[in-house]
């Protein structure tokens, strides 16, 4: 049986597709974004009476993406990636065709020519061996979190 541990490292695995996906889009939009491009340069502008600056907000929003959507990715990618390169070639092919390419278990055997069981006890192995990539019990990247906020 896995523990709660193994289960958060499992949910990380899921998620690493799609934050690597959000991260590339955040930053295409980011670089897209009308005036996002702009220098702040601060000249204030007045619309129907009220003191505007469409370049401080655009600047303002940008650091807003930065900060609370891309750097927050960046970092649970670059803890993963880090863990991920502990891994042999052998674990990465079960952990791209399970986690990745999201292929049920019985796919995932057949494709790695593993036996039902020794797949369960080589991702069991794999999942404890990430975990402990990550920092084990001590991380701080655990604390506070459940299952369910995990996949942020």
């Amino acid at each position: 049986m896995i523990n709660t541990q193994m289960r958060e490292t499992e949910a990380w695995l899921y998620a690493y597709p799609t934050w690597q996906r959000k991260l590339k889009n955040l930053r295409v939009q980011l670089n897209d974004y009308p005036r996002m491009g702009y220098e702040f340069v601060a000249v204030a502008s007045f619309a129907k009476g009220r003191e505007s600056d469409p370049t401080y907000e655009a600047v303002e929003r940008r650091m807003e993406i930065e900060e609370q959507k891309i750097r927050p990715l960046e970092f649970k990618v670059q803890l993963l990636e880090n863990a991920l390169s502990v891994l042999t070639e052998e674990e990465m092919d079960l952990v791209r065709l399970k986690y990745f390419e999201q292929k049920n278990n019985a796919i995932t055997w057949e494709a790695l020519y593993l036996s039902r069981r020794a797949f369960f006890r080589k991702r069991v192995s794999i999942l404890e061996k990430l975990y402990e990539a990550l920092g084990g019990d001590g991380a701080i990247i655990w604390r506070g979190q459940t299952g369910s906020t995990v996949h942020s």
